[in-house]
């Protein structure tokens, strides 16, 4: 039983490492509902490639349902002119203003992806200051993650960018199984088995001795007492 239970955890360990996801180390709570208002934007097309909102919008909903973070995703193909040129400094101050314009509170979430060329692109986050408690560096590499996961799949563009937050969600609210984890369970859960045979391995051979001392009890309730060389037992049975 134990060795097919170690074989079964392994294999679980070996097919999570397969992903290149971040894990999530940390169990978060929901941004509270007072702390972002929710907009009727979810999404700036700049390109034209969003063809279906509902689609598009399906992810961004389930994200901000678990996480209570309203997300905003910006699509476009350079900003304020540049593009490969586009330096973090420059990003940020853009999100910045756009987030102040567009935002009352800080429960949001935007998220800059800029395509500058077929198959090239840049990734920006920027979260209001309550949605940082939820959305945090960690939570960040996990959607940055999910963006180049899904980047080069099938999907089509309202279907990526929906899946990458939907799963994104899922897995930022909840706290994914390390291989520390998993050896740990397999540990407690060895030390459980190996007691409960401890345990049994006692009773039957407190039983086995009870069974034999009674056997030999009866043997020698059944000898007659002439027969009996111990003298101490003829006296104890007579």
């Amino acid at each position: 039983m134990i060795i097919i239970m170690l074989f079964i955890l392994i294999i679980t360990f070996k097919g999570m490492n397969r992903s290149d996801i971040t894990v999530s180390t940390t169990n978060r709570e929901p941004l509270g509902a007072e702390a972002c208002t929710e907009s009727k934007s979810w999404f700036d097309d700049q390109v034209g490639w969003i063809s279906s909102d509902a689609k598009m919008t399906k992810g961004l909903k389930e994200f901000y349902k678990k996480t209570g973070v309203q997300p905003y995703v910006i699509i476009t193909d350079n900003v304020n002119g540049k593009g490969a040129t586009l330096n973090d400094s420059e990003a940020e101050q853009y999100l910045q203003e756009t987030y102040d314009a567009l935002f009352d509170d800080e429960g949001h979430l935007i998220f800059l992806f800029l395509e500058y060329e077929s198959g090239t692109y840049k990734g920006y986050l920027y979260a209001g200051n309550q949605a940082s408690s939820v959305i945090d560096t960690e939570a960040q590499e996990i959607i940055y993650d999910f963006v180049d996961y899904y980047y080069t799949s099938n999907l089509d563009d309202n279907e990526f960018f929906s899946t990458v937050f939907e799963k994104s969600a899922e897995r930022i609210m909840r706290k994914t199984t390390t291989g520390n984890d998993i050896l740990l369970k397999t540990i407690i859960v060895i030390g459980i088995i190996g007691g409960i045979s401890v345990i049994g391995y006692l009773i039957i051979r407190k039983k086995k001795i009870e069974l034999q001392e009674a056997e030999e009890k009866r043997k020698i309730l059944e000898t007659p007492i002439e027969k009996l060389n111990d003298e101490e037992l003829k006296d104890k049975y007579q």
